[in-house]
């Protein structure tokens, strides 16, 4: 998996009761992320650091098979999503 993807959502993550489970390749019990303080981009290509209010945690982002984090309430909401939109999110291409 690239970097970048899992740091958007580790930055997401600072500061709330967000969790975050991740297997790496050729495990089969997750690991699970929470307490996120901060995150870092290390010198190699994938690598990332994790500081937590426990651990802190060093990881190859490219070893990460599969991620998933509970939804929020929002997701589950029975309002039809058209009526939750409150602004419009525009990219541009260089």
């Amino acid at each position: 998996m690239e970097r970048g993807p899992i740091l958007t959502i580790l930055e997401e993550m600072k500061g709330t009761q967000k969790e975050l489970d991740l297997i790496l390749w050729g495990e089969d019990n997750p690991i699970e992320l929470r307490n996120v303080i901060d995150v870092e981009t290390l010198r190699s290509a994938n690598g990332i650091r994790v500081t937590t209010k426990q651990n802190y945690i060093w990881f190859d982002a490219s070893h990460v098979s599969a991620m998933w984090q509970a939804r929020g309430d929002e997701a589950i909401s029975n309002e039809p999503i058209i009526d939750r939109i409150q602004h419009t999110n525009r990219t541009a291409t260089l």
